[in-house]
């Protein structure tokens, strides 16, 4: 299963360090773009796990902070890409 930095703040710092690798806001947003999307993929497989009765995912049991964290990090996304 996908693993998840520990805390939010883990999270944004992350976002916010391989920000730095990139020069121009453009390249900037293309980069959170990518990653919001592969988020939404794997917050949209998760949902769907959970809604299963036996709530597995390759093989791990599928929790709602599994989901909580996924929206976590979307809205860290969505801030940081208003920020550029």
């Amino acid at each position: 299963m996908r693993e998840f930095t520990i805390t939010l703040p883990e999270t944004k710092a992350y976002y916010e360090e391989e920000l730095n690798n990139y020069k121009t806001v453009s390249s900037k947003k293309a980069f959170l773009t990518r990653s919001r999307k592969d988020v939404e993929e794997w917050h949209d497989d998760l949902v769907g796990a959970y809604n299963r009765p036996q709530r597995m995912l390759h093989g791990e049991r599928v929790g709602m902070i599994d989901i909580h964290m996924t929206v976590g990090e979307l809205r860290i996304l969505r801030d940081l890409y208003k920020q550029q």
